[in-house]
């Protein structure tokens, strides 16, 4: 069940106090039904936390006055996810599960195989996520967003440049992520050596044509495995992120 938590951009908190408006001043007012003197929580897009106090309700706006701020909530590591755009609802878990799980970065790539069209709405569908991720925030008690890309060409994708590892499942070649992350978490080191930041590349419900395949591991991408089972492109990215979260991020 979502607490009374509310999220606020960071470019509009204006202490002391500050406005809410649109759907989370509906979300306060009408479905958690706060009264003006009660305290609830607030929390902006860089994982900064507010405690404030409801001072007014009005039809189209809340007035609340901020008493504490608390550091930023941000996961240890950075995760990227590089998704090949799936399916509307395939799209839509992974966003909110890979959102409950601290991904900072969700970028959506269109790949050889891709089946999406992407052309139309597309404004339209970020928003959507955005929106998915945002209840995924507070379903989950986290308070850092992820931020959402428009759809990136794989070529792009791979020649981004930041990303201290960068890892690609593959279905025919690599070591076990789980042996990977173990080794590299301190469980076989006296001394952790984890990266700043990991990005992993999953594939299309199609896989990788052979041709991406050598094109992203020529562009320094680590290839990976989950074993000898072919899992659905959704199922695939949720297990990374699981092993990459536990063993990385808690």
């Amino acid at each position: 069940m979502t607490s009374n938590r509310f999220f606020v951009k960071k470019s509009d908190i204006k202490f002391p106090t500050f406005l809410l408006y649109g759907d989370e001043h509906h979300h306060l007012s009408r479905v958690a039904r706060v009264k003006p003197e009660e305290k609830v929580w607030l929390f902006d897009e860089q994982g900064t936390n507010y405690l404030a106090k409801v001072e007014e309700i009005r039809k189209n706006m809340t007035r609340v006055s901020i008493l504490q701020t608390l550091d930023k909530n941000k996961p240890k590591i950075k995760i990227t996810l590089a998704q090949a755009l799936l399916k509307s609802k395939k799209m839509d878990l992974i966003i909110q599960k890979s959102t409950e799980l601290a991904v900072t970065n969700i970028i959506p790539v269109i790949t050889a195989r891709t089946i999406v069209k992407i052309e139309e709405k597309i404004q339209k569908k970020i928003e959507r996520w955005k929106k998915i991720a945002l209840e995924a925030v507070k379903q989950s008690q986290r308070s850092f967003m992820p931020s959402i890309s428009f759809p990136t060409p794989l070529e792009k994708l791979v020649k981004r440049k930041g990303d201290e590892k960068k890892l690609l499942l593959s279905e025919n070649k690599g070591k076990y992520l789980r042996d990977i992350l173990i080794k590299s978490s301190g469980s076989e080191l006296k001394i952790p050596k984890l990266p700043s930041s990991v990005l992993i590349l999953i594939g299309p419900e199609g896989g990788w044509t052979d041709e991406e395949e050598k094109f992203i591991l020529d562009n320094g991408y680590e290839a990976v495995s989950l074993g000898e089972q072919t899992l659905r492109a959704e199922t695939a990215a949720l297990c990374s992120l699981v092993l990459i979260s536990h063993f990385w991020n808690l």
